[in-house]
């Protein structure tokens, strides 16, 4: 009779020992390798929005006009209808009702998604009234300013717009985001999508990556004044970014 040949027991767990081996080995690196494909390709639709900004800014006089916080993203709308998909990072494609958490979730507001959120301090400032502990003349009304390179329009967000104090503490855990009554903007924009960064599109239409504790460095409206106030206290996620 003819005889098949087959894996013994052995040799059976010995082939699922080096599969499991080489997964543990290249597993991290795939992973890695699509986060950096990730980031390239959120740093691609943030230079696409300066563009656009940009445009509105030559169509505007040069100014912000109407920039309201959630319905910006309709006023770019004729600008940005040629290109589908730039509202998300790849790194936070979906919402919390399509299943996104924490820092990777979308935001949601009145039928609009993405997972970009404008620098509320560029817009004109006739449109809001703030409280007094805001600084009344910090708006942004225009993107010839000094040091542009340094003020944000555009970042990774939890929501579609914030309006950060220096004041504003870190969140206590990645992903903890405040609403709107509480006024702790920055932990809008403090989210872990890039490994211990976020990307963000800057007055001068550059893009860059930017280090979370560097959030509370930028110039965020004209009265910020990072050098002479006390460094926030980071909680204990942040410490070694």
């Amino acid at each position: 009779m003819e005889k098949h040949k087959a894996f013994t027991l052995i040799e059976l767990l010995v082939v699922i020992a080096i599969i499991a081996l080489l997964l543990s080995i290249l597993l991290p690196s795939l992973q890695q390798a699509r986060q950096q494909a990730w980031g390239v390709a959120c740093l691609s639709n943030e230079k696409q929005w300066g563009y656009y900004f940009g445009i509105f800014l030559n169509d505007h006089d040069g100014k912000f006009t109407g920039l309201d916080y959630h319905k910006w993203t309709d006023i770019l709308e004729p600008y940005t209808k040629d290109s589908p998909g730039i509202n998300f990072c790849p790194a936070a494609a979906r919402t919390l009702n399509e299943g996104g958490r924490g820092a990777g979730a979308a935001w949601e507001e009145e039928g609009r998604k993405g997972s970009y959120g404008t620098n509320y301090w560029i817009r004109d400032k006739k449109y809001m009234v703030l409280p007094t502990y805001y600084p009344q003349d910090g708006w942004w009304t225009s993107f010839n300013v000094k040091e542009a390179d340094q003020v944000p329009v555009l970042m990774d967000c939890a929501y579609s717009s914030g309006l950060p104090l220096y004041q504003d503490p870190p969140p206590e855990y990645d992903g903890q985001t405040s609403s709107y009554t509480e006024m702790q903007c920055m932990r809008f924009f403090c989210l872990d999508r890039h490994r211990g960064a976020v990307h963000g599109l800057f007055m001068d239409f550059s893009v860059r990556k930017v280090g979370l504790k560097e959030l509370w460095k930028l110039r965020w409206h004209q009265k910020w004044n990072a050098d002479h106030a006390p460094p926030p206290q980071w909680p204990e996620w942040m410490k070694d970014f």
